[in-house]
């Protein structure tokens, strides 16, 4: 029985529903009005989506102030798309669905639309962007014309799709303009073969002067866009060579073309070239002169610095000052190797046992003489300090002969007459040496655990090898490398490194000779290191082969002999990853042990020009072990190796400019000015404890600070605030915390 009826008036009561007989129809009436406040709902949705798109715009921003537009954010319009396609799924789960299903799909696949095109759009931009500065550059717009043109083209259609979207912003609309979507991915491929093309170019460079292999993209074209321009290329240099931070330019007097006469290092030192080297042409070609003109000058130079040493041992001072410092301190070792392989032999065939005492008062003699003086002075003492110590040693051991192994160990420079050049022994290994231009570079104090570490380093070059090192790793590895003139680079590692980034540093490695020391290794990921080990092998089985030239990721290329691979990792960190087998089995592991710090800062002091450094570097490193036991334990405080070494540094110049202050108050000075203004409240006495009984009745030199805090109150009370003394004191400390 069907029943009519119209009641939407406050008549309409429970009564009437009962005279209806509507009572015995409930469970039915639930399930239609159920139904129905779910179609309403779902329809409800629909509506909130439709109208949410009718007001949901894309974020446009200027580019670059020329009346272009870019896509600034698309956070909004993303959250907007992830909301309603979840709801869009509900719905589609839901079994009230049926009336709106042709609505739910085509909204489905406008959403989907709007995703696509704005994926592409920001995939579009990020590549034109980055090719239109590119671009701009004449120089590469006739390298590559046929690009150029393509990119023309492409650049003026997305201006004009960029000013359409910016008239009309609804996301809505814009993303559904006829023809886009296929529009953008017709651009997003040619972008695609305009870099492919690019990557191409680039690679030709990189191979004509594989030092490039060490820069940017970014870098590299900027170099590029300057050959015509040789000062633009300065500021470059640093990144191509190890010291080279700048070259002595002048234009030829007829041709007016700029030549180089000479290259500055960072500490200010000047090497004349052998001969004026032209700038002219492609850049990477004669940057390519460059360092072939770096290598014959170093090469000539320390043949004339070998011949002026021998004319003048007994006046090292004035000889030290005439010459550049690496190829003073290589001809010093060259000296001393052949002074202590003289005294060796004269003890096998003579018997003559005072030798070597003779030898060690020579070497004493030099080292007090004070002829090492300013920026070459640590690195030079540092070496001969460690001369005097193997010295020591062959006395001790009672060594007599050239072969004996307490003198082989020793890392060795000679002149090898035979093929006229510097060589580099240690056991049975023998290396040329590199004449990279280090400039006056800091060396690293060594230790007996230096040098064990240097005889595995070389060993597994000799075997065509690279090694692992865990522990005081980078230094140690370019310092080395300093010894034996190479061109060290340092690769800080991650996990975003991927195969084709680590296979154009190797690439780079194999044709410039150099050595790439990769630190935390073990950060990248497990996938990338099983292609590493491939690529890896594929280099070190080339050196095996002795081979010039090998395949390398599918291209030919260039070897030089002398590269080597470098990798270090702290195993213990989180988030770093254990070596493939394949992968470990190509490096020599070295595993290092606590350092002499004694020892360490003993030399340190010694080359910064103080007295009594035996006693001196006793209490500096008491202090800072003592600190380590008895101070509280704060993420902040570093008494170690590092926080050792910079106190000596800064010590040696709070020396340079108060050359009258006696020793131990410098030294008091320096490890308060460095420590104190990090300390906490409850360490502070403690700290001032330690140092008084390690250096009793010596007062803290008073410095006059006067003008000094009159201008930091006058700075406070400019920007408004109150010059309040510990405020005022701090800023002091902060100023001389000198690193």
């Amino acid at each position: 029985m069907q029943k009519q009826f119209e009641e939407t008036s406050e008549d309409f009561t429970l009564e009437r529903i009962i005279n209806f007989g509507f009572d015995q129809y409930a469970e039915y009436i639930n399930e239609v009005s159920s139904a129905a406040t779910k179609e309403l709902a779902i329809e409800n949705s629909l509506k909130a989506i439709s109208d949410a798109w009718e007001i949901i715009e894309l974020v446009m921003a200027p580019y670059k102030d020329k009346g272009h537009f870019k896509l600034a954010t698309t956070e909004e319009v993303f959250q907007a798309l992830e909301d309603h396609q979840v709801q869009l799924s509900t719905m589609k789960a839901s079994r009230f669905v049926k009336a709106f299903e042709v609505e739910v799909d085509k909204w489905e696949r406008t959403l989907s639309h709007i995703l696509e095109v704005v994926e592409m759009l920001l995939t579009v931009q990020r590549q034109w962007m980055y090719l239109e500065n590119i671009f701009l550059g004449e120089d590469i717009r006739k390298q590559l014309p046929k690009e150029s043109a393509d990119f023309d083209l492409i650049n003026t259609n997305w201006k004009v799709i960029m000013t359409r979207l910016n008239k009309d912003k609804n996301a809505l609309r814009g993303t559904h303009f006829k023809g886009l979507l296929e529009q953008l991915n017709d651009m997003n491929v040619k972008l695609e073969e305009i870099q492919k093309s690019l990557d191409m170019y680039l690679e030709t460079k990189r191979q004509i002067f594989p030092r490039f292999y060490f820069l940017s993209n970014d870098d590299l074209l900027e170099i590029l866009g300057q050959s015509k321009n040789p000062e633009a290329v300065q500021p470059h240099l640093k990144k191509c060579f190890d010291n080279i931070v700048r070259l002595k330019m002048a234009k030829t007097s007829i041709t007016q073309k700029f030549e180089a006469h000479g290259m500055f290092s960072a500490d200010g030192e000047y090497v004349e070239f052998s001969h004026p080297t032209l700038l002219e042409g492609p850049v990477e070609t004669w940057l390519c002169d460059i360092e072939r003109m770096m290598r014959w000058t170093l090469k000539e130079v320390l043949k004339s610095c070998r011949v002026a040493l021998k004319k003048n041992l007994s006046k090292r001072d004035k000889w030290i000052k005439d010459w550049c410092g690496q190829l003073c301190i290589t001809t010093s070792q060259m000296q001393w190797t052949a002074d202590v392989t003289k005294a060796l032999a004269s003890t096998k065939e003579r018997g003559d046992k005072k030798a070597l005492k003779s030898l060690k008062r020579k070497q004493l003699s030099v080292l007090g003489a004070g002829c090492y003086a300013g920026v070459l002075r640590l690195s030079a003492v540092t070496i001969e300090v460690h001369a005097r110590d193997i010295i020591e040693k062959l006395i001790k051991t009672g060594t007599n002969d050239v072969t004996a192994f307490e003198w082989l160990s020793q890392l060795r420079i000679y002149w090898d007459r035979e093929i006229d050049d510097c060589v580099v022994r240690q056991t049975n290994t023998q290396f040329q040496y590199g004449y990279e231009y280090l400039g006056n570079s800091g060396r690293l104090v060594i230790t007996p655990l230096t040098d064990r570490c240097y005889m595995t380093l070389t060993t597994a070059l000799h075997l065509h090898r690279g090694a692992l090192l865990k522990a005081l790793q980078t230094e140690t590895t370019k310092d080395l490398g300093k010894a034996l003139g190479n061109y060290v680079i340092v690769f800080n590692c991650s996990e975003g490194l991927d195969y084709k980034s680590m296979g154009r540093m190797f690439s780079g490695l194999a044709q410039t000779g150099a050595w790439g020391c990769f630190d935390e290794f073990n950060r990248i990921n497990i996938e990338v290191l099983s292609v590493v080990a491939q690529q890896i092998l594929s280099i070190l089985s080339a050196l095996a082969a002795g081979s010039t030239r090998f395949v390398f990721e599918g291209r030919e290329i260039n070897l030089i002999w002398s590269c080597g691979i470098f990798i270090t990792m702290n195993p213990g960190y989180a988030g770093r990853t254990e070596l493939p087998d394949n992968l470990k089995s190509m490096f020599r592991p070295i595993s290092m042990v606590v350092p002499d710090s004694n020892l360490i800062a003993e030399i340190i002091l010694f080359g910064e020009g103080f007295n009594n450094t035996k006693l001196l570097a006793k209490k500096v490193f008491t202090l800072y072990s003592l600190a380590v036991q008895q101070l509280s334990k704060q993420d902040h405080y570093d008494f170690g190796l590092r926080a050792l070494t910079s106190v000596l540094r800064y010590a040696g110049k709070k020396k340079r400019t108060n050359p009258n202050m006696a020793d131990e108050e410098l030294l008091l000075l320096s490890m308060k000015d460095m420590n104190v203004a990090k300390l906490t409240s409850v360490d502070l006495p403690l700290f001032n404890g330690i140092v008084s009984d390690l250096f009793p009745g010596v007062e803290t030199p008073a410095i006059d600070y006067s003008k000094f805090k009159a201008a930091i109150e006058n700075q406070y009370k400019l920007n408004g605030l109150q010059p309040i003394p510990w405020a005022v004191t701090k800023a002091i400390q902060v100023s001389e915390f000198d690193l």
